[in-house]
């Protein structure tokens, strides 16, 4: 985070601080439930997910030249491939002849790629290698009969693609005012910690919701996170679409308060959350990020998956880094485990019940509200319920 935006940062939060406050919206949003539970509004959202960047993982995933990782984007199964130049491809992760994936494992390393089906083969460009029994289908070297190529881009050591073939890829200007910021973490020489793949009964957006206000953090997260973060007190500045909102530790005001951008670094007494429109989220966590990866799952409004990741600034060194990263890990998941999910899912069936035809975001929810709003201008109105 620049210098120019940590002064910021600290007078808004000197001012809540003082005045018992927090961010807040112009007004009252009233969202619809439809949003959360209407197949035809899931439709949508899938098809912006197909003509948006949206990021796919970090690139340390598939380090090494001929490594790999796969991930189902929305509905869309992805290759991503390092070639020989250390450049990146990303494919539809589809074989050209009965299209079955190519690539079953989430990550790994091959010199090509195989269809479990049939044994067609591709090299690491993605071009066609081998069709087994070649005489029964003519040319096996015809071009067309590769893998489809997606556009991808390695920025901030995140992969972003579009998984719409043919398009064109600029991540810095989708980014806007975000992209220079981003930058001053030095994420592309982070590694990933901790990976896992999270499933859940209930609708993607609520887990990003849940991301983007602390209102809940004393109340729900009474055994984890909440004698650590203020409830309620939020700085939050919208860049386009994206949006950033900041966290605030209990260590902030005894160790920040009161002092300048030049006598203390803030960043160790906040939690930076940076709303990656639309579906990423990034945690800035004092010593690693987390980073949130949330798609729908199926045709199911109800359902989600999110692949975590905790990025780290540096391979684990030693046994005592390695307890760390434990129970940094630990606690994230009970936390997400034990306590958002199970609330979300019961959110998820109140919707369904029938019991409200809308969502109320408080103007202490401005994080909340311009990500609503931006998925509303991004795709139309949202259908109502009776």
């Amino acid at each position: 985070m620049q210098r120019e935006v940590r002064e910021r940062v600290m007078a808004e939060i000197e001012e809540y601080l003082g005045s018992d406050s927090t961010a807040m919206a112009p007004e009252v949003m009233r969202n619809p439930v439809a949003e959360y539970v209407d197949p035809s509004r899931l439709a949508q959202e899938q098809e912006l997910f197909r003509r948006t960047p949206i990021v796919i993982g970090h690139g340390a995933r598939c380090a090494e030249p001929r490594s790999f990782f796969t991930e189902d984007a929305a509905g869309v199964p992805v290759l991503v491939v390092r070639q020989g130049d250390g450049s990146l491809k990303a494919f539809l992760n589809v074989c050209r002849h009965r299209g079955a994936k190519v690539e079953l494992d989430d990550c790994g390393r091959r010199a090509n790629f195989s269809c479990p089906y049939h044994a067609w083969s591709y090299r690491i460009d993605g071009s066609l290698r081998r069709v087994s029994y070649d005489d029964c289908f003519g040319d096996p070297g015809d071009a067309a009969a590769g893998l489809v190529e997606l556009p991808v881009e390695e920025r901030h050591g995140l992969v972003w693609v579009l998984l719409t073939p043919g398009a064109e890829i600029d991540v810095a200007p989708y980014l806007g005012g975000l992209d220079a910021e981003l930058a001053t973490y030095g994420l592309d020489q982070y590694v990933v910690e901790r990976d896992t793949l999270l499933r859940a009964n209930l609708n993607w957006k609520i887990v990003v919701d849940g991301f983007l206000e602390t209102y809940h953090i004393k109340f729900l997260h009474t055994r984890s996170i909440g004698p650590y973060i203020r409830t309620n007190l939020t700085p939050f500045e919208g860049f386009g679409p994206h949006g950033r909102m900041v966290g605030v530790r209990d260590s902030y005001e005894p160790e920040v308060r009161g002092r300048s951008v030049d006598e203390v670094d803030c960043l160790p007494h906040v939690a930076v959350i940076y709303q990656l429109f639309p579906n990423t989220v990034l945690v800035w966590q004092a010593d690693h990020f987390e980073a949130w990866l949330v798609f729908p799952e199926g045709d199911d409004p109800a359902r989600s998956v999110a692949r975590v990741q905790l990025l780290a600034p540096h391979p684990t060194r030693d046994d005592a880094e390695q307890r760390m990263w434990d129970r940094n890990w630990k606690i994230l998941m009970q936390t997400v485990l034990e306590e958002d999910f199970p609330v979300g899912e019961t959110m998820q069936r109140g919707f369904r019940a029938g019991a409200q035809s809308h969502l109320t975001f408080g103007r202490n929810e401005p994080a909340l509200q311009h990500f609503h709003r931006s998925l509303a201008e991004a795709m139309g109105p949202t259908p109502t319920r009776g």
